[in-house]
């Protein structure tokens, strides 16, 4: 550069001259003055010029403050202020010690330009590492993924929302900042041929795994413990391109576990998505206003197939329940005052408290108020007809038990829970089915002997049922069975109700005895073993019979 003005000293470029600056007033200059030098500033292609793309304007200064413009690769236009020109006491230029005799060697400048460019424009990763990166740019899509053998480590195609396609940049994973979109990116990735691949190089069935195999690799045994399918895929992503000379390394094993992880994560997927819908039929098909909620965190079981959720008996064969009670109240107020009340115990007990509990031990009869009765359906002898209020849920036992079900609130003692309902067969269907059952390890029948010792009839919830069908056995229950009547006044044909029979915690697992009697009056369940639903065999070892898992202090070991 040289000034408008010329002082005859030349220099050894004809077109430029020096200046004298033993002439030059100094108190005359100001920024627009001409004799001002202006500088040009370089700029390191190493670094900046591949955020700019090579394509910096140098803004020539007019003041003390140089400036550089320039367009990084998303066309923003980035402005980097200069120091101040610093002068000696001759008027000199000065320059910092550490940029003195410093070079570029411009053709390996330019190999680094042109190999920059072949990768398809990929940032250098420092500038991209910042929050206010982060912050100002948003991820539209995740359009491809290569893997970069020079950095080792796998590099995704980005649209960046709000910016032209041509401004797409290769960034690796620490750069992106949209677990939602990488998430399903990396899910449509690891399809069949990826994993078909990973599977072979870690000597893998997927076709063949089983489910013990899967769990092998859960943390201390808890579902709830396994990493995110994010954090699997990232973890997976690691090994895909990774070789392995000698097989049992701790690297193929941590990438054989990897894959068992993703594998996993795969399978509960399909399990939620079961179990979600479960849930939604069962909610739909109940009809009382508490939700019943399903959850597995044990295992990868799936909802059972062949169940079929009800609400009240199903008659089978030449079954026929009469719905129309021959006896009723005349109160209008039912109440333990009204020597005829339905709800008038023989003991001058009345069956609920005011607040609808079981006033009565098991054993001891219901009879609620009918639909000919003179009470309002608000009356205080109305509960089980009402249907159920506790929230429920059917979850996973991790004892062996398959699945169970707990209270989803605090449930204060004789408070009602549910009726137990299933298909109501007669004696002779009993016994086949109980044969059946008994050599599966399982039952689901309950006599209906509260009148007869004979029970003519039986309920099975094997197929047919409601929540109740899920609340397993214990010696030492925290529910009884009630043998109950309301519209239908058969002796041999009761409703079997569920109370609390102490107060039970939220979260707590329900259970009531499966060898318990209806028929006696005693606040303890007694031991009574069911001879009519037992296999011919009756010298059968204790060894083939199913054992109770209940581990309460009085556990008999075994159900039957």
């Amino acid at each position: 550069m040289a000034s408008s003005e010329s002082s005859g000293v030349t220099t050894g470029q004809p077109n430029l001259q020096k200046q004298d600056l033993s002439k030059l007033d100094v108190t005359k200059l100001t920024a627009l003055s001409p004799e001002v030098i202006s500088r040009q500033a370089t700029i390191n292609i190493g670094t900046i010029g591949h955020v700019a793309h090579g394509k910096s304007t140098v803004v020539k200064a007019i003041s003390g403050v140089q400036t550089v413009r320039f367009k990084n690769e998303l066309e923003r236009n980035i402005t980097i202020k200069l120091d101040k020109l610093q002068y000696d006491d001759k008027g000199f230029i000065t320059w910092p010690h550490r940029l003195k005799g410093v070079s570029v060697d411009i053709g390996k400048a330019i190999d680094n330009l042109e190999k920059w460019e072949q990768r398809g424009q990929k940032r250098n990763r420092s500038f991209l590492r910042t929050k206010e990166y982060k912050r100002n740019f948003e991820v539209e899509a995740i359009e491809a993924v290569e893997y970069d053998e020079l950095d080792r480590e796998h590099l995704f195609f980005i649209k960046w929302k709000g910016w032209h396609s041509e401004s797409n940049t290769w960034e690796p994973l620490e750069n992106l900042n949209a677990d939602v979109l990488l998430e399903q990116f990396l899910s449509n990735y690891f399809k069949d041929d990826v994993l078909k691949a990973l599977s072979d190089k870690f000597d893998i069935g997927i076709s063949s795994i089983s489910n013990e195999q899967l769990l092998s690799v859960v943390p201390n045994g808890e579902l709830a413990n396994v990493i995110s399918k994010l954090n699997a895929q990232k973890q997976l992503l690691k090994f895909l391109n990774m070789r392995f000379k000698v097989q049992g390394t701790k690297r193929y094993e941590d990438g054989r576990k990897a894959l068992l992880t993703y594998l996993l994560l795969l399978k509960r997927e399909q399990q939620f998505a079961k179990i979600s819908r479960w849930e939604s039929l069962i909610n739909k098909m109940d009809k009382s206003e508490a939700p019943i909620s399903v959850e597995n965190n044990a295992d990868l079981e799936f909802p059972p197939d062949h169940f079929c959720y009800i609400n009240d008996y199903v008659p089978t064969g030449n079954i026929e329940f009469s719905t129309i009670p021959d006896v009723h109240c005349e109160c209008q107020e039912c109440g333990p005052s009204n020597k005829s009340c339905c709800g008038k115990q023989l003991n001058r007990a009345y069956t609920y408290t005011p607040r609808g509990r079981i006033n009565v031990n098991p054993g001891f009869p219901i009879f609620e108020c009918n639909k000919f009765c003179k009470c309002a359906l608000s009356c205080r002898n109305r509960v089980i007809q009402h249907g159920r209020k506790v929230p429920l849920c059917i979850f996973r036992t991790s004892n062996g038990c398959g699945w169970g079900v707990k209270v989803m609130r605090k449930v204060p003692c004789g408070e009602f829970i549910c009726e137990y309902v299933g298909e109501v067969i007669d004696h002779d269907e009993a016994e086949r089915r109980g044969k059946e059952y008994d050599a599966e390890g399982r039952t689901y029948l309950f006599d209906l002997d509260y009148n007869s010792s004979d029970n003519l009839y039986t309920v099975d919830a094997g197929v047919y049922g409601n929540v109740s069908h899920f609340i397993n056995h214990s010696c030492e229950p925290n529910l009884g069975v009630y043998a109950a009547w309301i519209n239908c006044l058969d002796p041999n044909l009761p409703k079997l109700a569920l109370f609390a029979l102490r107060e039970i915690q939220k979260g707590e697992e329900l259970s009531f005895d499966y060898m318990m009697n209806i028929d006696q009056p005693v606040s303890k369940t007694p031991e009574k073993s069911r001879p009519k639903l037992q296999t011919p065999d009756k010298t059968t070892a204790q060894s083939n019979r199913p054992s109770c898992k209940c581990a309460a202090d009085s556990c008999r070991k075994y159900l039957f």
